[in-house]
């Protein structure tokens, strides 16, 4: 039973194998068919170019030996054409060879670039549900370490295809001598095979059952390096302590791969041994022959040439074999990547929608869980936002205000219930239409390591970059009078990872992004916690303009600052997943429910 699952399992990974390679070949074929059909001559030619130097030299030992034993007058153009072939065949090797290498190199650069835009744009349309999910993340993390296994799969491959013909021609040769040459040969490569196919697997387990580990490794070294965590690192003494649990887990990738390279190690001295026991044993029977007159002096050199090559042909196919499992072991995660489905689609007959000012938005009983989760963020919520009106959301972390921006937003959908615009729900809206509906200051915002007006106009790059628009949103949002300050102003590199960028603080960071929001000019404004880097009177300046920009917009606003949200047309209070009170500042300080306990909290502090 062991062994008929053993022996299934081979097969499935055979099966897998192929079917990658197969794939890859076809993208390869897809992305440039001329240089595919280049790198499969390429790696042809030089394959059977040694045979026939090396039936020409047996013609030249013969002519010799026959001119000498019969003392004959040698037919000296006869040797001149054969020696001026032998030249024009070495140089149809080494410019093979320089052609193999030369095509290599432009797969090496070409091909990437082909499977990075397949990939990347499929990455780029996938649900944010996949990036939360952890199981993903290490999926892309092995993709990343992976960068360059799809290229190490495509040299195999026309490597073992180059091997397949040299074996194929010297199996032909041999056989004209005696095929019974053929079986110690294979005797001796069919192990090593197989060893290198035990060896590989077992390469990839280490590597693929440590991958936690190694993302615990990834996460540890850039926090050692990262100038965000150095400051509390070196306070708190906890690079030692970083340090160590980062040596241990190189250490324990180094006892496995020790284990495995002295195994290899040994198998690769043993089938040394044995073939070049192997390899003098067939010499000599050559030498045999002929004495006994069976075989040529020539042939002596030329079927030692043949059986050599054949050694080498069977012993490369199987060692590019072994390289081909290895690599598709790990460009299985890139087709693995690039098959993940989307969940979150637009329906075939999607309503396309342009709103000239903010829409209405309901919540019909809206039930909400986390995929692989058990608990209801959101349960039973109800909330109807009327056409430009201005909500602001509070409640307690973990209360559910950041999921109904991402409901919202239709990162995910309801669990239970539904979402109206306007009446029409949220799924039979057209995805990327209803994007472009949406200006988003999300809490956890992108810092884009470029200009400042870029850092503005990728609000919306669907607008001609307007430096007069970028000025007025930069103006709106407070974020003018930082831009003045830098040396470029709007043409100045904000962060720095360049040379030429400057860092600017986290509130001016802040600004930069709302100003992104407002350049969208989209008529539903959601804002996650603007305002939570900034100080109490830029705070101010900014919800002025709010209410002076945003006349014709719904606006959604998360904040834990009550000074914040007291300028909403309404305030929603929200805890455990439910809609708990609802109604204006003073409504809601009068009902003495948890809003007013909430905000009598903060204005202690204040006290």
């Amino acid at each position: 039973m062991n062994f008929a699952v053993i022996n299934k399992h081979r097969r499935d990974r055979t099966k897998e194998t192929f079917a990658v390679c197969k794939r890859l070949v076809g993208m390869i074929w897809d992305m440039d068919k001329r240089l595919f059909i280049a790198a499969v001559i390429s790696a042809l030619v030089p394959s059977a170019v040694p045979f026939v130097n090396a039936y020409i030299y047996k013609l030249i030992i013969d002519a010799v030996i026959a001119g000498l034993t019969d003392q004959a007058i040698i037919d000296t153009t006869y040797v001149m054409i054969l020696l001026g072939t032998r030249i024009v065949t070495y140089f149809l090797q080494d410019a093979a060879f320089s052609t193999q290498r030369y095509v290599e190199q432009l797969l090496w650069t070409k091909f990437p670039i082909y499977l990075n835009k397949r990939l990347f744009g499929h990455i780029g349309k996938l649900d944010i549900e996949k990036f939360e999910d952890p199981a993903f993340r290490d999926q892309l993390e092995q993709v990343k370490e992976s960068w360059y296994r799809p290229q190490n799969l495509i040299t195999g491959l026309l490597f073992s295809l180059q091997s397949f013909f040299q074996l194929f021609i010297a199996f032909i040769a041999i056989l004209t001598l005696n095929w019974i040459l053929v079986v110690p040969i294979a005797l001796i490569a069919i192990p090593e095979f197989l060893f290198r196919l035990y060896e590989s697997k077992t390469q990839w387990s280490v590597w693929d059952w440590h991958s936690p580990r190694k993302k615990r490794y990834s996460y540890l070294s850039n926090l050692l390096q990262d100038v965000k965590s150095v400051k509390e690192l070196r306070i708190f003494k906890l690079a030692p302590l970083f340090i160590k649990e980062c040596t241990g887990v190189q250490k324990e990738f180094y006892k496995e791969n020790k284990k495995i390279a002295v195994k290899a190690y040994l198998f690769q001295l043993l089938f040394n041994l044995f073939s070049t026991t192997v390899l003098i044993g067939i010499e000599i029977y050559v030498i045999f022959l002929a004495f006994k007159k069976r075989v040529t002096i020539g042939d002596i050199s030329f079927y030692t040439q043949v059986v050599s090559n054949f050694q080498n042909g069977l012993g490369g196919l199987l060692r590019n074999l072994n390289n081909v499992f290895e690599a598709s072991l790990y460009v299985k995660s890139f087709f693995e990547i690039m098959d993940t489905p989307q969940s979150i689609t637009t329906p075939k007959e999607a309503k396309a929608t342009n709103y000239e000012s903010g829409p209405s938005i309901k919540f019909e009983h809206v039930f909400f869980r986390y995929p692989g989760t058990h608990k209801d963020v959101l349960q039973d919520f109800c909330l109807e936002i009327k056409p430009n009106e201005k909500v602001a959301f509070v409640g307690e972390n973990g209360a559910g205000k950041t999921t109904i921006v991402k409901l919202l937003s239709r990162f995910y959908d309801p669990t239970k219930g539904r979402i109206l615009v306007d009446g029409t729900d949220l799924r039979e809206l057209d995805l990327e239409n209803w994007h472009q509906q949406l200006a988003v200051l999300f809490q956890d915002f992108n810092r884009y390591e470029d200009t400042v007006k870029k850092n503005i106009y990728f609000g919306n790059v669907l607008r001609n970059m307007d430096i007069e628009e970028i000025e007025r949103a930069a103006k709106d949002a407070g974020a003018n009078v930082v831009i003045e300050s830098l040396e470029r102003g709007y043409e100045q590199i904000i962060g720095r990872i360049f040379d030429t960028g400057t860092e600017i603080s986290v509130g001016q960071w802040q600004k930069v992004a709302l100003a992104r929001a407002y350049f969208r000019n989209a008529p539903v404004l959601i804002l996650d916690e603007p305002t939570s880097a900034i100080d109490a009177k830029a705070e101010a300046e900014i919800f002025d303009r709010v209410e002076e920009l945003c006349i014709n917009k719904t606006v959604i606003l998360i904040s834990h600052r009550f000074s914040t949200v007291r300028m909403a047309d309404r305030i929603v209070v929200i805890n455990e997943g439910k809609l708990l009170e609802q109604g204006s500042h003073e409504q809601l300080i009068k009902m003495n429910g948890l809003y007013s306990e909430l905000f009598n909290l903060q204005a202690r502090g204040y006290k």
